[in-house]
């Protein structure tokens, strides 16, 4: 997924340090990596990461930077924060499932691929890991507005917030529970959203390796 991201800079913001294997703990074993292609070329992708926190919460994870690095101490650039004041990121641990490198061509955002891969997301989730919670990140502002109805309007909570470093900027949390992940899941079975039928011989959404 680095990748793709690099080659689509002009339609894509560059991607944090929590999916770059030479800094994070990102593997083939705690990660799926979701990408559409058309022709070949990707077109859309998604990665699912899971964390295991009996003892810990979202707050925790993220404010002391073990969210994103292996070793903040050593990773993080003096004057980097991460910043939870979302009140739910207090509350969420245990096996958490962080969904996130949501991205589609241009060429292809009116045709329903990205609402897919969130169906494709959920039933990945609680068939493989069945999650405590699955949570992700959504940018303040027209990002907001243009992601939350692709996730079916769950609950959300704006102060999640990262200074310098990679990038500044707070986004809002959002989150699921087992329950949630499945009701969604027999909702999109009784009337499932399809992408354009026109295009159906040359999509494919495949399951690769961890992202390189």
């Amino acid at each position: 997924m680095n990748e793709v991201n690099k080659r689509n800079q002009d339609t894509w913001k560059p991607l944090g340090p929590v999916y770059d294997p030479s800094v994070s703990s990102i593997d083939e074993g705690n990660s799926i990596y979701i990408e559409g292609q058309c022709e070949g070329e990707p077109v859309l992708t998604l990665i699912l990461r899971r964390y295991d926190w009996p003892q810990s919460t979202l707050r925790e994870e993220w404010e002391s930077g073990r969210f994103a690095y292996r070793d903040p101490d050593i990773q993080m650039d003096p004057g980097e924060r991460w910043i939870a004041e979302a009140p739910a990121a207090g509350e969420i641990s245990g096996r958490v499932v962080f969904v996130g490198g949501l991205w589609s061509h241009p060429t292809f955002r009116r045709k329903q691929l990205p609402v897919l891969s969130i169906a494709l997301m959920r039933s990945i989730s609680l068939a493989t890991w069945r999650p405590d919670f699955a949570i992700g990140m959504i940018e303040t502002g027209p990002m907001t507005r243009a992601l939350l109805p692709l996730y079916g309007y769950p609950p959300i909570q704006p102060g999640m917030m990262i200074v310098g470093g990679w990038r500044t900027f707070e986004s809002n949390l959002i989150w699921e529970t087992p329950n949630m992940l499945t009701e969604h899941v027999l909702n999109s079975l009784i009337g499932p959203d399809q992408p354009d039928q026109r295009n159906r011989r040359d999509e494919g959404i495949r399951r690769a390796r961890a992202p390189r």
